[in-house]
């Protein structure tokens, strides 16, 4: 494993690159506010989920929802890792990767090392967007592996070759999990219905909320600036996953 270190003014950042399955490396770009988070959230940006991560933090993708409000995590005393594409996706996830056994495995080293730095820590994978797909394959997996799972405006059905989380099911599935989705989401592939029965006939946590219609093409609307990535509502959104990781039954 190689560090890249970067200083921040209140917390300690690193670019961590793992190796992961045969010759594979995986970045993280890891900052916590201290020694010893009580949460440590691993984000996955949606799209591609290629963020070029350098030492100094994301390069792509800095609109995405997940990554453009990562410091909420630190401003409140938590960890955040940023994950990005591994390296033999560089240019790029599509879904047939995020759904693989490989990429389950990924997410497993990055799980590992995050456990051995903060082993008190209690580790959550939060996913927007196509980063949903991510998590909830490892969920489908290994759900014993995380404390929690957070999928956000998760991208449920199968659209142009791309299968998204259309052929998963979590039935039975004893992991703590949250789906949270926009009611004025209005990118074809996460519509607020699909996400809210996703969580019913799965038994997981469902949360609603609302924001500007917004309104643009059928590209914008599946971006982070628009009610898909929750542009207006983030902390009200942030907040929401806060109190329900902090509030276990």
């Amino acid at each position: 494993m190689s560090v890249l270190a970067c200083g921040l003014a209140a917390s300690a950042a690193e670019l961590l690159e793992l190796p992961t399955r045969g010759g594979v490396t995986q970045r993280i770009f890891l900052v916590s506010a201290s020694a010893s988070p009580y949460w440590v959230v691993v984000l996955f940006a949606g799209g591609d989920g290629n963020v070029s991560a350098s030492g100094s933090g994301p390069t792509r993708m800095q609109d995405n929802f997940v990554v453009r409000t990562a410091s909420y995590w630190t401003d409140h005393g938590d960890a955040y890792a940023i994950f990005d594409a591994p390296s033999d996706n560089a240019g790029g996830m599509q879904d047939v990767f995020r759904l693989s056994a490989d990429a389950s495995k990924d997410v497993e080293a990055a799980v590992s090392e995050l456990r051995k730095r903060y082993p008190g820590a209690k580790v959550a994978l939060i996913g927007t967007s196509r980063g949903s797909i991510t998590v909830g394959n490892v969920l489908k997996r290994h759900p014993e592996l995380v404390d929690a799972f957070v999928l956000t405006s998760p991208v449920t059905l199968a659209n142009r070759g791309q299968a998204g989380m259309s052929g998963l099911s979590w039935k039975g599935n004893k992991a703590r999990v949250l789906v949270l989705s926009n009611e004025n989401d209005r990118c074809l592939v996460s519509p607020a219905g699909a996400a809210k029965q996703v969580a019913e006939e799965n038994g997981f946590a469902f949360i609603s909320v609302s924001s500007s219609m917004g309104g643009g093409d059928r590209m914008s609307n599946c971006q982070g600036q628009s009610p898909h990535g929750f542009l207006g509502i983030e902390t009200k959104v942030l907040d929401s996953i806060a109190g329900w990781l902090n509030n276990a039954p």
